[in-house]
């Protein structure tokens, strides 16, 4: 990947992040045997949890498909390498601030995994200009509705802010 074209976005909108697009034939399976998925997901998720949070969406999809991985789940892979490489420069910092609140993102997808049509969570906590906590991870339950996930997105967000107000203090 050294070598790659950097793009600007982690995830392509036109590839399929579905266990319909995992091999099927015996051929296949192994063809894709030969290649590191889980290795490179697993570098991934170091990155993600540790200092990138703009990548943790896309590495939750792509690790949901590790235990049979297809050609179109290992280009996902790679795109997400490449976005890395052609924004190595970004990085978490903390800046003097006179405003040293704590600010909290949260979104829900209505729905989007086509395998179960369960929603993803995503949150965001920011301390003077710096992402300190982050999370995309797959809900637990089907939601009913699109509210009904920006629920369930915002009970996770306040989980985890009560779990960093009992940190703090």
């Amino acid at each position: 990947m050294s070598d790659a074209k950097p793009v600007s976005t982690p995830i392509d909108k036109g590839v399929k992040m579905v266990k319909a697009t995992s091999p099927n034939s015996q051929e296949e399976i192994e063809e894709m045997k030969e290649i590191r998925y889980q290795n490179a997901i697993g570098s991934l998720m170091y990155a993600s949890i540790g200092t990138r949070p703009d990548i943790t969406h896309a590495v939750s999809r792509a690790s949901l498909l590790a235990i049979n991985p297809g050609g179109q789940h290992w280009i996902a892979v790679k795109r997400i390498s490449r976005y890395l490489k052609g924004t190595s420069s970004l990085k978490l910092g903390f800046t003097k601030s006179k405003d040293s609140s704590l600010k909290v993102f949260c979104d829900a997808d209505g729905g989007s995994d086509e395998d179960d049509r369960r929603s993803y969570t995503g949150y965001l906590f920011v301390l003077a200009g710096a992402a300190v906590s982050w999370a995309s991870r797959k809900q637990s339950t089907v939601a009913l509705s699109t509210a009904e996930a920006e629920y369930m997105a915002l009970t996770e967000t306040s989980k985890e802010a009560l779990w960093i107000k009992e940190t703090v203090n």
